[in-house]
C-alpha cells in the first residue's frame, strides 16, 4: 500500500487509492498534463474520401521541423458509408511513423488552423509543428510530393466494413471509433517525435472500382516540448 506523509506531523498519513492508513480518506491521484512551456494543440476534420481511393494513399500527416520534441496525446479516427458504394468492401485506415521526413506533401494538401488548449501557449500548430491533409472533399490519390521513410510496420489499423448506402437508422460515429494511439500517454511510453520525424494516416486498402462514398473523421492531438 503506497501512502503519503508529512514529514513535519507523523500521523498525517493518507493512503494513495485505497484505504486509508491514519484517521484520514484515500487520496486520488491524476495525472498531470505533460509540461511544456511551447504549447497543446488538437484539432479535428472530416474527410469524403475520393471514389476508388488509391491504396497506400496518405490522408493526414504531422512533421517535426524544429530541434523540440513533440508528443502525440491522441489519434484518433472514425469512418462510415455516406452514400451510395458499388460493392461494399472492407475499408481500412493506418497510422505510421515516419522518418526523414525532410519535406511535406505538396498536392492535394489542406493546411489545418485551429485553437491552442491554453492562450499563452504559441499559436497553432506550435513553433515545430506542421500539418497537413488531404483535399476535404477527397483526392484519389491522397497527398503526393513529400520526402519522408515510411516505418515497415504500422503502430495501429482501423478496419470498417462499408455497407452499400449511408445507413438509415440511428448511426453513432463513436461506434466506429478507433483510437491509434494509447488514449492515456500517461500511463505508457509515448511516441516522441524528434526533428525530421513525424506520423501520417493513410487508406491502406483500394477503394471500390466505381464508387466509394466514405466519410473519414480524424482527431489529432499534440504536446510539442523542449525535453522530454
Amino acid at each position: 500500500m503506497a501512502v503519503l506523509n508529512d514529514p513535519n506531523t507523523a500521523a498525517n498519513i493518507v493512503a494513495v487509492g485505497e484505504k486509508s492508513a491514519g484517521s484520514t480518506g484515500a487520496a486520488a491521484v491524476s495525472i498531470r498534463p505533460i509540461p511544456t512551456s511551447i504549447g497543446a494543440y488538437r484539432f479535428g476534420i472530416w474527410l469524403t474520401m475520393a471514389t476508388s481511393q488509391a491504396a497506400n494513399s496518405r490522408l493526414f500527416e504531422l512533421r517535426n521541423s524544429s530541434s523540440n520534441l513533440i508528443i502525440p496525446t491522441r489519434v484518433r479516427g472514425t469512418a462510415f458509408t455516406s452514400g451510395t458504394v458499388t460493392t461494399g468492401y472492407t475499408f481500412e485506415m493506418g497510422l505510421y511513423r515516419l522518418t526523414g521526413f525532410t519535406a511535406l506533401d505538396t498536392t492535394n494538401t489542406v493546411t489545418p488552423t485551429s485553437s491552442v488548449l491554453r492562450t499563452s501557449f504559441t499559436a497553432f500548430p506550435g513553433s515545430g509543428a506542421q500539418v497537413r491533409h488531404v483535399t476535404v472533399a477527397g483526392a484519389a490519390a491522397g497527398m503526393t510530393g513529400g520526402t519522408m521513410t515510411k516505418d515497415a510496420q504500422l503502430i495501429s489499423s482501423f478496419r470498417y466494413l462499408t455497407g452499400t448506402a449511408a445507413p438509415t437508422a440511428p448511426f453513432y460515429a463513436n461506434d466506429h471509433m478507433h483510437d491509434f494511439l494509447d488514449p492515456s500517454p500517461g500511463f505508457t511510453q509515448p511516441l516522441v517525435l524528434a526533428q525530421n520525424e513525424g506520423i501520417e494516416i493513410e487508406n491502406i486498402t483500394a477503394g471500390s472500382a466505381t464508387s466509394n462514398v466514405v466519410s473519414v473523421y480524424l482527431e489529432v492531438g499534440w504536446y510539442e516540448v523542449a525535453a522530454f
